[in-house]
């Protein structure tokens, strides 16, 4: 981890525990993703706080809503096949527990499922490889590159969820400064090779719960295909679609956002994902 060798000015807090800045610059409670930074923006005075991966986050849990006909809990029909309405959040095993997994940590090599779960924090953080199996650990697998163009499409094959106009605001579509910037105060090249901090999904107005916007909506009822995380697709060479909270229009408008640029072992704060299965 790299080391800021800054001296904070006032309290952090780490879980809703104030901790004093010369802790806080070697604290072993920060635990993996966690690094030292100072932003005095988001300092315990002013109310912010980063939860250190192994407490709960509300909203998370394992119970899933009925699907549809022919579908598993948790998932929409489209056609001839399901998807999860919601993006996915993770669980352990029920061999391992169950317990949910923290929506801001890479799980590494724990052995995780899937979860679309209405009003929870999505997981980010994830790799093509570590999406594909906790999908199947689900007894789902990723959505092709033409599923999931369907799904957020809807049958009249728009260019967003809802329609062929731009509608800025309705998903959680873009964000004025990158939480990296934000974060660490500084534009200075650096930071761009920390994107596995735990702490960027937790600043105000970044990722949001799921189903939060029901104006970010398909025709078949998924919510957030456009939007708050980029989602793997199964694509072997590396494809994730719908832009994220940063940004939906770079990489072309809506449902068509489309990143090619990272093989599948790639992960950042903003990678997540949902998970399809054959309709019954």
């Amino acid at each position: 981890m790299r080391s800021l060798g800054i001296q904070c000015p006032v309290l952090l807090a780490i879980a809703g525990v104030l901790i004093p800045p010369a802790v806080f610059a070697q604290s072993s409670l920060l635990g993996d993703g966690f690094e030292p930074g100072c932003p005095s923006s988001w300092s315990a005075a002013a109310g912010w706080s980063c939860l250190d991966g192994s407490a709960p986050v509300a909203g998370n849990s394992t119970v899933e809503e009925a699907g549809d006909s022919g579908c598993p809990d948790g998932m929409a029909r489209v056609e001839e096949f399901c998807i999860d309405r919601f993006e996915a959040s993770l669980g352990r095993l029920p061999e391992d527990g169950g317990a949910v997994w923290s929506p801001y940590l890479n799980p590494g090599t724990t052995p995780v499922r899937a979860l679309a779960v209405r009003g929870a924090t999505p997981q980010g953080y994830m790799s093509q490889v570590q999406a594909a199996a906790a999908c199947e650990n689900s007894g789902k697998r990723l959505c092709t590159d033409a599923e999931w163009l369907r799904a957020c499409q809807g049958p009249s094959g728009w260019t967003y969820p809802w329609g062929n106009s731009a509608e800025p605001g309705r998903c959680n579509d873009a964000r004025a400064v990158h939480p990296l910037v934000e974060y660490y105060g500084t534009t200075d090249p650096w930071i761009w090779s920390h994107t596995s901090q735990a702490c960027l999904n937790q600043l105000p107005a970044t990722l949001e719960r799921t189903g939060r916007r029901p104006g970010c909506q398909s025709a078949e009822g998924p919510y957030d295909l456009m939007g708050n995380l980029h989602e793997w697709t199964a694509d072997p060479a590396g494809t994730f679609r719908g832009g994220s909270y940063l940004d939906t229009a770079i990489n072309g408008p809506g449902c068509l956002y489309q990143t090619t640029a990272h093989d599948v072992s790639h992960w950042d704060f903003v990678t997540g994902f949902r998970c399809c299965a054959d309709a019954l």
